[in-house]
């Protein structure tokens, strides 16, 4: 990036930034970067206003829908592990989650990035946790750690987009995050009862294990798919 020009990264047009609280602050527990309202600004924050990007352009919108087409062939690579004679779930490929569109949808630049990095972040230490409950077998593991390292390597760039550390709190060892805590980040993004989320096992590594692993991180990459297929034309097109 240090050889991409300035102008090169963001599309200077008007839009205001929303003020809501983003779902990448609730990811990362780090403060979003303050905004000003219309209504409180003064004829000259107003014009600085105005120029705040509203899409990425050139070689960021390039990383972006490199991000995009990642998280739509994390699906079905997930989807091929499963299927498989000895996956004891009822339904051994879980079917796309019925999805808020409402909530998918991002208003602003603003919202788009720190929203990516929200899922991106949650991911990565989604991915950790995973690969502590997954057998280190040649058929799994190293699908799930080149998943994981993908998903970490978009979450730092994702992070130095909006101004944040390239890991939350600039650990030096990152944190794997448990299950409860991602299904509660992504629970505005799904229509589905609570009872069809998923979940596996921290105590047991085993062959059945495996499938509730790989199940629990489908669900997610479902989820960020739609994410990026809805708003990544629309922010970096």
């Amino acid at each position: 990036m240090s050889n991409v020009p300035a102008n090169d990264i963001l599309d200077n047009t008007s839009e205001p930034m929303p003020s809501r609280r983003s779902f990448f602050t609730r990811a990362v527990g780090a403060s979003a970067i303050a905004l000003p309202t219309i209504t409180l600004l003064t004829s000259r924050k107003a014009r600085a206003a105005s120029k705040l990007p509203t899409r990425l352009t050139g070689f960021s919108a390039t990383l972006i829908q490199e991000i995009r087409s990642d998280e739509d062939m994390h699906v079905p690579i997930i989807q091929n592990l499963l299927d498989d004679m000895a996956n004891p779930l009822p339904v051994p490929i879980r079917p796309s989650p019925n999805l808020n569109m409402t909530r998918l949808r991002q208003h602003s630049l603003q919202a788009f990035l720190q929203t990516a990095a929200g899922f991106e972040n949650t991911g990565s230490g989604l991915y950790h946790g995973a690969l502590l409950n997954i057998q280190q077998t040649e058929e799994y593991f190293p699908t799930a750690a080149g998943l994981a390292a993908v998903e970490s390597r978009h979450a730092s760039w994702l992070n130095s987009l909006i101004g944040q550390s390239l890991v939350p709190d600039f650990d030096a060892v990152e944190a794997p995050i448990n299950q409860s805590i991602v299904l509660s980040r992504v629970a505005e993004f799904v229509t589905d009862h609570r009872s069809t989320f998923p979940s596996f096992s921290t105590t047991e590594v085993s062959d059945a294990n495996n499938f509730f692993v790989l199940d629990f991180v489908l669900f997610l990459e479902y989820i960020e798919s739609a994410f990026y297929d809805l708003n990544a034309p629309i922010f970096a097109p």
